[in-house]
Parts: C-alpha cells; sequence; structure tokens
C-alpha cells in the first residue's frame, strides 16, 4: 500500500485554509487504497490515528515568521520518516533535503508568501515599509521548489504567474480547490430570514488581508439604503477585531461548528468575499457560497479568476454608495440569472473530480 503524507503549518482542527483543503481531499483519498499520514506543527512531539488516518504532531519552533518557523523540523522529520509520495507546501528545508530514491514529492502553492507579505506591506508608511523590507526579501526564498520536485502544483493560474515570476519557468499544473456538492446547494431559505437582507463574511486570521473592514464599510452604505439588512461575520478572533465590529448591522459569530456552515450560506443573500490577497481563485469559501446559491460579491483585487462580472457574480473596486446600490440594483432585477450562472459554473469544481485529479497524480509516473 502507497504511504502518503501531508505537511501543513496548519492543525488539523482548524476550520479554514490550507487545513480543509487538506481535510477535504483526505477525505476523498481515504476511500482508496492508501496508507495516509498527515504531519503538522503545534505545541508537542505526539502521534495518534483516527479514522484511518495517521496524525503526527510535530513541536514548533520559536521563531514565528510566516513560512519560516519550522524548516529544521520538517527537513529532520522527513530524514527520520520514509513516505512514497509527500505533500508539501515547501520551505527553506528543501534546499539541503536529500530525497531518498523512489519518493515523490509534489510541492502545493495556495499562494506565495512573498506575495501575502508585500499585499500586507501596503498598509504601513514608509518607515514601517523599510523596518520590514528584509522579511519581504526572505520571503523570496521560503518557497523555492526542491530541484529534485516530481510535479508543482498551483491552485490558481495568478499563484502560477506569481511563482514563476519568483522561481523562473516552472513545470506546473494548475488543479483549482474542490467543493462538497453534496453538502454546499442551493436549499429554502429559514422562514426566519425571508424579512431581512442578509450579508455574509467567511474569513478567519488575517482580517486586513481578508478585507472585513471593507465588508463593513460597503455594509454600512446596504443598511443605509436598507435598514433590514444585516452582515453576518464569521471566523476573526473577536478581541483583534473588536473595535471594527462595533456597528448595529452586524451579528458577529466567532466560531461556527464545520456541519452548521451550509446553513449561513443558505441563509444569506449575499457573500462577501473583499479581500485584498488570494491564492484559490475560488477560495474554497468562495465556492461554498457559489454552490450554495449566494450572490457573489468580490473585490477585483481579489481576483477570483472563475467570475465574469454581472454574469456569475460582481466584481467590485469600491466599497462605498455606489456599490451597495449596485448591489441592490441586481437584487432587484438580475438576480436569479447571476445565481444560476454562479451554481453552474462551480458543478466542475466537485469534491470528486477534484480529487480524482490528485489519485490520478499519486498513481502517475511521470
Amino acid at each position: 500500500m502507497k504511504s502518503v503524507c501531508f505537511i501543513s503549518h496548519s492543525i488539523p482542527d482548524y476550520l479554514g485554509g490550507v487545513s480543509l483543503y487538506h481535510k477535504n481531499l483526505i477525505e476523498y483519498l481515504k476511500t482508496k487504497e492508501l496508507n495516509i499520514t498527515w504531519a503538522y506543527f503545534g505545541n508537542e512531539d505526539k502521534t495518534y490515528s483516527k479514522d484511518n488516518i495517521n496524525y503526527i504532531e510535530i513541536k514548533k519552533n520559536k521563531f514565528k515568521i510566516k513560512g519560516l518557523e519550522n524548516n529544521s523540523n520538517t527537513k529532520e522529520f522527513l530524514e527520520q520518516n520514509y513516505f512514497d509520495v509527500v505533500f508539501t507546501t515547501g520551505g527553506d528545508w528543501t534546499k539541503s533535503y536529500s530525497k531518498p530514491k523512489g519518493q515523490k514529492l509534489i510541492h502545493i502553492f495556495h499562494g506565495t508568501v512573498h506575495g501575502f507579505y508585500k499585499n500586507h506591506l501596503k498598509r504601513f508608511g514608509i518607515i514601517k515599509k523599510t523596518l520590514f523590507s528584509p522579511i519581504l526579501f526572505l520571503s523570496k526564498r521560503v518557497e523555492v521548489p526542491h530541484k529534485e520536485s516530481d510535479k508543482i502544483i498551483c491552485v490558481s493560474n495568478k499563484v502560477k504567474e506569481q511563482v514563476e515570476g519568483l522561481y523562473g519557468k516552472q513545470d506546473i499544473q494548475v488543479i483549482r480547490t474542490g467543493v462538497n456538492l453534496n453538502e454546499f446547494k442551493p436549499r429554502i431559505r429559514p422562514p426566519s430570514s425571508k424579512n431581512r437582507l442578509y450579508g455574509l463574511y467567511v474569513g478567519g486570521g488575517g482580517y486586513y488581508t481578508k478585507g472585513l473592514d471593507r465588508a463593513i464599510d460597503l455594509s454600512r452604505e446596504l443598511y443605509k439604503l436598507n435598514p433590514d439588512y444585516r452582515l453576518i461575520v464569521i471566523g476573526p478572533n473577536k478581541e483583534e477585531v473588536k473595535d471594527l465590529i462595533k456597528e448595529d448591522f452586524i451579528i458577529f459569530k466567532e466560531n461556527v461548528p464545520r456541519d452548521k456552515m451550509k446553513y449561513y450560506y443558505n441563509t444569506a443573500n449575499i457573500f462577501l468575499c473583499m479581500s485584498r490577497y488570494e491564492g484559490g481563485a475560488p477560495t474554497l469559501v468562495v465556492s461554498e457560497a457559489m454552490a450554495s446559491g449566494c450572490l457573489l460579491v468580490c473585490s477585483k483585487d481579489s481576483e477570483q479568476e472563475i467570475i465574469e462580472n454581472n454574469l456569475n457574480g460582481l466584481i467590485i473596486n469600491t466599497f462605498g454608495i455606489d456599490s451597495a446600490k449596485k448591489i441592490l440594483d441586481v437584487l432587484d432585477n438580475k438576480k436569479e440569472m447571476i445565481i444560476k450562472n454562479s451554481v453552474n459554473t462551480i458543478q466542475s469544481l466537485s469534491l470528486e473530480a477534484w480529487g480524482e485529479k490528485y489519485f490520478k497524480l499519486l498513481l502517475s509516473s511521470d
């Protein structure tokens, strides 16, 4: 039986980002004849099994710079444990890791650390930009593909362009992230929501990058135009965003069980993807919202590649009264057409089709 290891910087219980990506993919792959291990970084060294999956927690280093904190640990772990296939998001350890004979190394880019930091520095003035510029330089190093990588996967065309811009021309395959279409689908809206207009924002860490402030600015204008409007905010750390969420129209939910998320999508009329930087196109939450029948409204710089403005969603570049009026106009006149197109668009990204692409990748000899 082929052994497969996923190496993640996110813990399995985290309901977002790479953890959900791994969780969904592993859920499909565990139906195959594979021995699957999920290795991640936590507070201690431990090993356990659950639902036929092996879990290995590797104690974190104290070094906290994103993308650099666990390089030595990863190299040491792979040198001590052999796997037929290793899925990795890379790191500086790849420069010194000697891949053993017969091992297949698959490097996945969900975005680039450099792109994340470059975007994040836009919020600072010249002094802070200068102080943090060494981090921007270091971030170019952390994801250099291993010289013996068997396959490089990017979750979108824009990430592919970023990777090639940083590291030169590569043999890259783009595989967009799949969504569980059996769980996320249009449903009849709850009776309690019929007299309200609901917007939905979902995002954990990095609320600046995820554009929570933009979602609130836009929602403030929607609320002025329609007093029955409410914005449901799910995911951010309450202490970090407490000054942003002091608005009468905001319904804040710090934590929502994963099995309840589908009902929030079905309650919402509008899904707001206001990110300043994203890797996925679509991101997982965008694909879940599309599959659930929400009207998708995304910022231009979130670059959701499968979205065409006024055809299967709305793309906006301002977050004030003009965009609020445009959204309400679409809800009155074009909502059914756009949502129908949105649901049809996402059908090609089923969890099964996505998982099968990776399974074939595991079996391929090239």
